[in-house]
């Protein structure tokens, strides 16, 4: 089947971009009056920065080395470059573009945007006003000092280059999906499957979702990641039905979180690749964490029911493990929640988890919400979770994540055509 057009924009809205950037000796990376689209994180090379005053006199402002960050001011208040910047040597830069601070930006404290945005203006106040280079005692350390130690405080670095890897990762075929199985245990079929974004990179080979995951998230760079997830999804039930049409009310859950809510044409881009795909939405369940309820992001209560009109169900994943509340169990449309691992791992040896999760299941009988037990690993799990009238499960005991071309024989086997 053909890459789907929303695959496409998606790579084209992110302008095949390079992890890193490279300016020979000489090479002026940015000059005083343009316009700044980007901001730069130093890696290797050293850079010498100059000002010209309104008189034509150019000041050496001096130089930065590894550590350092150049051009952050442009990206953040939309003003033209206050200096030019050369490289003396070889540079090795990261870029951070102005869109990847302004969805930082947006999940930032609105205190922290206010204090932040008037340090910069009275920074280029100052700047304006001076005629002359103060000089610097010699216990002050200097700025490129101060930013490097900042740089290796936070280990900025390293989550620079992880998010600019991940954006070529997107449009370059390192992502793919695996597929881990829900099942019945009464009758032994596959109700369902759970979509899990993977990451094969060049160099690093498999990077673990744990840290790339949150990466993504925090950068914004998870729409992207979303989009080309849904598509993939799309892609692989049209292929599905082609092979197994009996297998219509197989759904697929995806896991979302609140940066995409944040997003807000996030779902109209969902239902236009549902559209593109031909893919009906009751095929997809959207899943989400109790967190992104408790952050309670602009409209997500809307976003939800607009999901649950479009047919799609909305999934509580890792139930128990926020602050769980019964409240927004009737405030949000929910239709199932996902037993925590922990506390099915639990259940065995301790008694007050036992009947918590007996708790968790008068839910199904009055609240009419459906239970999955998440991280099943062992018989005894299972016959436990059978004696709670718990049918719905997911764990290595059944299947391990699996790539779309092992699902064919689960599904042969499990579900078999009649």
């Amino acid at each position: 089947m053909p890459e789907s057009a929303t695959v496409n924009q998606v790579k084209q809205s992110i302008s095949t971009p390079k992890a890193e950037k490279v300016f020979r000796a000489g090479e002026t990376i940015m000059s005083q009056g343009e316009m700044g689209a980007c901001a730069y994180f130093i890696q290797e090379g050293r850079v010498r920065i100059l000002v010209e005053k309104g008189d034509g006199t150019i000041l050496d402002m001096g130089t930065r080395g590894p550590g350092s960050i150049i051009g952050e001011m442009a990206i953040v208040d939309n003003q033209p470059r206050s200096a030019t910047v050369k490289s003396l040597e070889r540079c090795t830069l990261l870029e951070i573009t102005k869109e990847d601070f302004a969805r930082s930006v947006r999940g930032a404290n609105p205190i922290v945007r206010l204090i932040s945005q008037v340090i910069l203006m009275r920074y280029r106040d100052i700047l304006r006003r001076s005629q002359t280079l103060l000089t610097e005692s010699p216990e002050t350390p200097s700025p490129e000092e101060s930013e490097r130690a900042y740089a290796e405080q936070t280990n900025v670095v390293e989550s620079i280059k992880l998010a600019n890897e991940f954006k070529v990762a997107i449009v370059s075929g390192q992502l793919f999906l695996h597929y881990q199985p829900i099942i019945s245990i009464s009758s032994g079929r596959v109700l369902g499957l759970e979509a899990l974004m993977r990451w094969r990179h060049p160099e690093r080979g498999i990077v673990p979702p744990d840290e790339f995951i949150p990466m993504a998230e925090g950068s914004g760079l998870i729409i992207e990641a979303s989009r080309w997830a849904i598509a993939e999804v799309c892609q692989m039930l049209n292929r599905l039905s082609v092979r197994r049409p009996d297998l219509e009310d197989l759904y697929v859950s995806v896991n979302l979180s609140a940066t995409d809510f944040e997003e807000e044409t996030f779902l109209d881009n969902f239902c236009r690749i549902l559209q593109e795909n031909q893919t009906q939405a009751n095929r997809f369940h959207i899943e989400i964490t109790e967190r992104l309820l408790l952050q309670q992001p602009k409209n997500v209560k809307n976003s939800l029911e607009r999901c649950r009109r479009l047919g799609m169900k909305v999934v509580i994943d890792d139930f128990g493990t926020g602050y769980s509340s019964l409240s927004y169990l009737h405030q949000y449309p929910i239709d199932t929640l996902k037993i925590d691992r922990s506390f099915v791992h639990e259940m065995r040896s301790d008694k007050t988890v036992f009947g918590l999760i007996k708790s968790i299941l008068t839910l199904r009988e009055n609240m009419g919400i459906d239970i999955v037990a998440e991280g099943v690993e062992e018989a005894e799990e299972v016959t436990l979770l059978s004696q709670l009238d718990c049918d719905n499960a997911q764990g290595y005991y059944f299947a391990r994540p699996m790539p779309e071309s092992e699902l064919a024989a689960v599904l042969d086997a499990r579900n078999p055509q009649v």
